[in-house]
């Protein structure tokens, strides 16, 4: 008799299947070797290249490095360090080609599946490619736009609302986490005030004229297409981030020219239908995260933060959003929202009690750890009771040896990461499956009654730009850093305030006081802040900061040990084994590939590291067979590279986990919310 699950999450809707196009790679010939000749690499290089399908998927993906291998081959590139770079860089691709899930171009793309009955696999080849600009080649040729006086004249503009004034200088975020910072200058002040609203580039310019009569016409120009460079002002050829293309209202000479370079999104020909135990096992995981979460009420950052904005305003206060993060007149920012990583933290019971499991593992040689509900509550006992937050999204693969492994529930569920929010993950492919995003509207808010409004902003990286794309689904929105025209279902950070009621924060409508939520549909990493600007950081987790922060399963201090077993609970893989090998315990750049890869077996062998493992890089994973020398060499290369000087290994799924989906590459993304 199986025991009754103590669930807090149910099926939101939309779950999203994420594989991989393809089932074979380009043939790969013997790997050359670091010392090799330029004739091998470049004979290696085309024996890859000759493969039409990946030539074209990686042309797609990279056209500097399809330019680069084209001029290799056609004997205009014969530096062989350069040759090999590029080699590596193809070797890469060749593995992700089919081995990685994430949708990106024509190597993986994303499909909806049905959940209920018995399990279906179909795939075809008819997969619909949608095509957008290349963001960089879109920003490059908007940039070369607005530097030209005569073409802006009709251009509306605006302030960048991301700008902040302090100390008699105007500072406005750029590129990551660079900023530019301009004295505030009589002509910087009249921009400032004179564009708050939309207003068109050669009135703008007359106002100048006016103000300052003595100052030539082309260094009033000059000055707006600089203020344009360095984002200060925003202009109406930077479509807002609810629009999908953002060509399309580009004047048409422009339109043209950056239709040439595009980035494509893969709707999957297939049809896929999974059982209601594979979406009990991922309530049930979701759960247990939730149960586990480090910071099961809020972070340490957000509530401090609550403190000062209590001990300065009272319980109960409402204050305008602009005065609250004004660092000289208000709070600023919470910490950590400056910087790319967030301050240490003392150590606790939940983390002696990690360190505890995970030395224990390690002493008796355990690779695996199944986490029984003694242990469970023991760690939850340890911190305060978690507050579930409304809806998450859950990101999985499944393991099955076969269809019908998968029908009788011999199946594992391998957690990759839990997202913020539901559509983090699918929100940024709501174009391709129009009649799905409706059901975002009837999400619940962490507060009933709350509205829930879409939070709509631009990248902090243009490279990243559709990532934070996603059609509106909301009634009402709130805009930050972009350019958008008036309109009654727009909020700007001047119609916001921030409340806090019992020592939780909150956001409101200042005007009417309705308390506001806000959905960010993009799965950019927030914590990072180089790809986000941190006030969309702040307006998204502010009405869920003293929630669960729900996210893959975090050892804590735990994570500086060498070795973390697998944690596995009933069909749930909570996260996999983990190593460590660091570079300074390796052979030197001077040593041969066969030299340095007997010292890392040596190591593999004390540790009982497998052959097949997953490099991570950042929330990436690159499957290697160290058995491999091209495996091999791409390890110690990420190595050298690494600032580190550490590489992290993690354990691979089984060769036969893909079995039940035809041995393809895939994850699924599972919408959860909150059970009322």
């Amino acid at each position: 008799m199986t025991r009754l699950r103590r669930s807090l999450y149910r099926d939101a809707g939309g779950t999203m299947l994420r594989a991989a196009v393809n089932l074979a790679g380009p043939h790969l010939p013997p790997w050359p070797g670091p010392a090799a000749p330029l004739e091998r690499w470049r004979s290696w290089l085309a024996a890859v290249w000759a493969d039409d399908i990946f030539q074209q998927a990686v042309s797609g993906a990279s056209p500097d490095l399809a330019r680069q291998v084209r001029a290799i081959l056609d004997g205009r590139s014969s530096k062989v360090r350069r040759v090999r770079r590029a080699a590596l860089a193809t070797a890469r691709y060749a593995i992700r080609y089919t081995r990685r899930s994430t949708p990106f171009g024509l190597f993986a793309g994303v499909t909806l599946i049905e959940l209920g009955g018995g399990a279906e696999v179909r795939f075809g080849d008819q997969h619909q490619a949608v095509t957008r600009p290349d963001p960089v080649a879109l920003d490059a040729a908007i940039t070369d736009w607005e530097a030209d006086g005569q073409r802006m004249a009709d251009v509306e503009v605006c302030v960048n609302t991301l700008a902040r004034r302090q100390g008699g200088r105007v500072y406005v975020p750029f590129e990551g986490v660079s900023e530019f910072s301009l004295a505030l200058t009589p002509a910087i002040t009249l921009v400032l005030d004179a564009a708050r609203s939309p207003i068109r580039c050669s009135e703008l310019g007359d106002k100048l004229a006016a103000e300052f009569p003595s100052t030539p016409g082309r260094q009033r120009t000059g000055l707006l297409a600089e203020l344009l460079r360095v984002r200060l002002l925003r202009s109406s050829l930077r479509a807002p981030a609810t629009v999908i293309d953002p060509a399309g209202a580009l004047p048409p000479a422009l339109r043209t020219a950056v239709r040439a370079s595009s980035a494509v999104d893969l709707r999957l020909d297939a049809t896929v239908r999974l059982s209601e135990a594979v979406l009990t096992e991922a309530e049930t995981a979701a759960t247990v995260l939730t149960r586990l979460a480090m910071h099961p009420a809020g972070t340490p950052a957000w509530r401090r933060y609550a403190e000062r904005f209590t001990d300065r305003y009272g319980d109960g206060a409402e204050v305008p959003l602009e005065l609250v993060i004004d660092p000289d007149k208000g709070l600023g920012l919470p910490e950590g929202f400056g910087q790319l990583a967030e301050s240490p933290r003392p150590m606790t019971l939940r983390d002696r009690l990690l360190l505890e499991m995970a030395g224990t593992a390690s002493v008796e040689r355990s690779r695996s750890v199944a986490l029984p509900e003694e242990t469970i509550e023991r760690l939850e006992a340890a911190g305060e009771p978690a507050v579930t937050p409304p809806h998450i999204e859950l990101c999985a693969q499944l393991h099955a040896a076969s269809i019908r492994a998968l029908d009788r529930g011999d199946f594992r569920l391998r957690v990759i990461t839990v997202s913020r929010a539901a559509g983090s993950m699918t929100g940024r492919f709501w174009h391709l499956f129009p009649h799905t995003s409706t059901a975002y509207a009837s999400l619940a808010t962490v507060v009933p009654g709350a509205e829930l409004a879409q939070l709509s902003f631009h990248a902090g990286r243009v490279h990243a730009d559709l990532l934070t794309r996603a059609p509106q689904v909301l009634p009402r929105l709130v805009s930050v850093g972009e350019f958008r025209s008036p309109d009654k279902g727009v909020l700007g950070l001047s119609d916001l305030a921030v409340g806090v009621r019992d020592g939780r924060l909150y956001l409101a409508e200042a005007a009417t006081g309705e308390r506001l939520e806000l959905l960010a549909p993009t799965a950019l990493n927030f914590v990072w802040n180089n790809y986000t600007p941190p006030l969309a950081r702040f307006l998204a987790e502010i009405s869920r900061a003293h929630t669960a922060q729900v996210t893959w399963f975090d050892w804590g201090a735990a994570w500086i040990l060498p070795f973390l077993p697998t944690l596995t609970y009933r069909r749930s893989i909570l996260t996999a084994a983990r190593w460590k090998v660091r570079g300074r315990d390796l052979p030197g750049r001077a040593a041969t590939l066969d030299e340095w890869a007997v010292r890392l077996h040596a190591w593999m062998g004390r540790f009982r590291v497998p052959d097949r493992v997953l490099l991570a890089e950042d929330d990436q994973h690159l499957p290697l067979d160290l058995r491999q020398d091209m495996h091999l060499d791409l390890l110690r290369v990420h190595l050298d590279a690494s600032r580190t000087g550490v590489a992290v290994l993690y354990d691979a799924p089984p060769p036969d986990a893909d079995g039940w989906i035809g041995g393809r590459a895939h994850s699924l993304v599972i919408p959860l919310k909150a059970r009322s």
